[in-house]
C-alpha cells in the first residue's frame, strides 16, 4: 500500500485510510438517525484487521460514533499492534444519556474527551485528533493551548479539524491551531476554498466522503438507493440523475467505485482517503484504485466539466426556488374576513 507524507506533520500514512463511522452501529441524536445497521463487533473487528494486512495504516474514528461503541471496537481490532496504525479520532461532538447532541470544545471537555477515547481505544495516544464541531472564536487560543500541554505529555502527536466549512477552518488558522484538516471531496463536490486554506497552511489532508455516501460506488445503477430507518443516509439523496451521469464517465478499465477513488487520489494534496467500508471487497476494490494508473487529462476535465455544470444546474434551481418564496408565503396565509 503506498505511503504518503500527511502534510507538515511528518506522520506517514495509507493512501487509504479505514473509516469507522458505518462500523459503530446504530446511533439516534435529537431523534434522528446518526449511524448505520450494526454489521456486528467481530465482523467490525475482523475487517479492520484485514484491512490492516492489506497494507492500510491508517484508522479514523469519533467519540458519537456509536457513542463510543466505535472506539471501543478499534480498540478490540488493534490490540496487540498499535505500533502499525494511525489512529485519528475527533471531539466535541457527543451524545448524552438521553440522546442529545452536545458540542463543547472548552479546554475541559477536550481533557475529557481524550481521556475517554483513550480508554476506550486501549492506547496511551491518539496520533491525529480533530475537532468535529468547530470551536467559539473566542475559545480557539485556550483549546490549543489544551491540546498543545496534552501533545507535551505525549498523549496526541497532531491536531485539527473536521469539517466542510472554510471559516471554521480559517479561525484555526488564524492562530496557528491546525496541522490536519479532514474534508469532503469527491467527483461531485470541489472544496475549492478549503482546499484553498489547507494549502497555505501545509496542513495534511484527509479526504471523506469521496463516493459520495455510497452514490458513486455503482451499486445503485439499476435504481434510486433505499436506505434502513436507522441508517443515516435515510434522510435524502440527490437526484439519482446526478451521480448516474457520473456513471457514464466510468472507464472499461475501472469499477465505478475504483474510478471515483483513483480521481480523488490524483491530487497531491490528497494525502489519505478515509473510505466508509463495510466489507473487505469494498478495500479490496479501492485498493486495485491505488494500484491503478492516474486518470488522463482529458478523463479528469469531462469529470471537472460535469461537476461544475451540475453546480450551476443546483445554483439555478435554488434561485428559481428563492424567487418563489414571497409567492409561496402570500398564497399561503389565511384569508382575512
Amino acid at each position: 500500500m503506498q505511503l504518503r507524507v500527511l502534510g507538515r506533520t511528518g506522520i506517514r500514512v495509507s493512501a487509504l485510510s479505514v473509516g469507522t463511522w458505518q462500523l459503530a452501529g446504530p446511533l439516534t441524536v435529537d431523534g434522528h438517525a446518526d449511524g448505520f445497521p450494526d454489521v456486528g463487533r467481530q465482523q467490525a473487528v475482523d475487517l479492520i484487521r484485514a484491512c490492516g494486512d492489506l497494507g492500510i495504516n491508517s484508522i479514523d474514528t469519533a467519540e458519537i460514533y456509536g457513542a463510543g461503541e466505535g472506539e471501543r471496537r478499534v480498540g478490540e481490532a488493534i490490540a496487540g499492534r498499535r505500533d502499525r496504525w494511525v489512529v485519528t479520532s475527533k471531539f466535541g461532538n457527543r451524545v448524552d444519556a438521553q440522546g442529545r447532541r452536545v458540542e463543547d470544545t472548552s479546554p475541559t471537555a477536550i481533557r475529557a474527551s481524550l481521556e475517554g477515547t483513550l480508554r476506550r481505544l486501549g492506547s496511551d495516544h491518539v496520533d491525529v485528533y480533530l475537532y468535529h464541531s468547530a470551536p467559539r472564536r473566542e475559545g480557539v487560543l485556550a483549546a490549543r493551548e489544551s491540546l498543545e500541554r496534552l501533545a507535551q505529555e505525549g498523549k496526541l502527536r497532531a491536531w485539527g479539524i473536521s469539517t466542510d466549512v472554510a471559516p471554521d477552518l480559517e479561525l484555526l488558522l488564524e492562530h496557528d491551531a491546525a496541522h490536519v484538516v479532514q474534508l469532503p471531496r469527491s467527483m461531485r463536490r470541489h472544496p475549492g476554498r478549503l482546499l484553498a486554506a489547507a494549502g497555505r497552511g501545509k496542513l495534511g489532508i484527509m479526504v471523506r466522503g469521496v463516493l459520495a455516501s455510497g452514490l458513486l460506488s455503482g451499486r445503485y445503477s439499476g435504481g434510486p438507493p433505499r436506505f434502513a430507518a436507522d441508517d443515516f443516509r435515510s434522510h435524502g439523496a440527490p437526484p439519482r440523475s446526478e451521480y448516474a451521469a457520473f456513471e457514464r464517465l466510468r472507464p472499461a478499465r475501472l469499477s465505478m467505485a475504483a474510478f471515483a477513488i483513483r480521481y480523488v487520489l490524483d491530487f497531491d494534496s490528497t494525502h489519505t482517503v478515509v473510505l466508509g467500508g463495510r466489507t473487505l471487497a469494498d478495500y479490496q476494490e479501492a485498493a486495485s484504485a491505488v494500484e491503478a494508473p492516474p486518470l488522463s487529462g482529458v478523463e479528469h476535465a469531462l469529470v471537472d466539466s460535469l461537476r461544475r455544470g451540475l453546480e450551476l444546474r443546483r445554483q439555478a434551481r435554488r434561485r428559481a426556488s428563492d424567487a418563489l418564496r414571497p409567492l409561496r408565503r402570500l398564497l399561503g396565509r389565511p384569508r382575512v374576513a
